[in-house]
């Protein structure tokens, strides 16, 4: 499979496992796989996910795939849904991609399960941004991770000031207006 052709395309990638996600990927050779994630095969990056190519089932380019979402099928998809499961760590790496449509995408997926999300939201900052060591948690079956309204906040406040796409501004300010009223 020639995964170095959809470096920087964006792509519908089928799992092993049945799974699907789209976005725009980056290529990792095999040498910079090994040394940054000690796995000698060569990869598809998908902010936040990386994708070995013994895990890509089908990568199927969409890039002249213009519909009503552009060049996805729907406004946002399993990486998007995956991430708000996963917490806000997962999300600020999607934020700090500078991707403005994958933001955009992550914020329409949160706009649309913001109920779901504030279920599962603790006050504060992640522990671990002041120093204070996580606890190793408990094996259970949820892939859950928290929601720090802090960092939500923080996040969401940080595209509002240095994002230069009205659109994510927009959408932005309008998740911390939700996020105020709840408070």
């Amino acid at each position: 499979m020639d995964l170095e052709c959809y470096d920087g395309k964006c792509v519908r990638i089928t799992t092993v496992w049945g799974e699907i996600f789209e976005g725009v990927v980056s290529y990792d050779d095999k040498e910079y796989a090994f040394h940054e994630y000690g796995r000698e095969e060569k990869a598809l990056h998908l902010v936040p996910i990386l994708f070995f190519e013994n895990d890509i089932s089908n990568i199927v380019s969409l890039e002249d795939v213009n519909g009503p979402y552009g060049h996805f099928s729907e406004k946002y998809g399993l990486l998007e849904m995956k991430c708000l499961l996963w917490g806000t760590d997962f999300m600020e790496e999607v934020f700090d991609s500078e991707d403005d449509e994958q933001i955009l995408r992550m914020l329409d997926c949160m706009k649309d399960n913001f109920q779901s999300l504030m279920d599962r939201a603790v006050s504060g900052m992640a522990p671990w941004r002041s120093g204070i060591s996580m606890s190793e948690s408990d094996d259970d079956e949820s892939e859950q991770g928290p929601v720090y309204l802090g960092e939500l906040d923080k996040m969401l406040n940080t595209l509002v000031k240095y994002s230069g796409n009205d659109k994510v501004v927009k959408e932005a300010e309008g998740l911390l207006a939700r996020l105020s009223a709840e408070s």
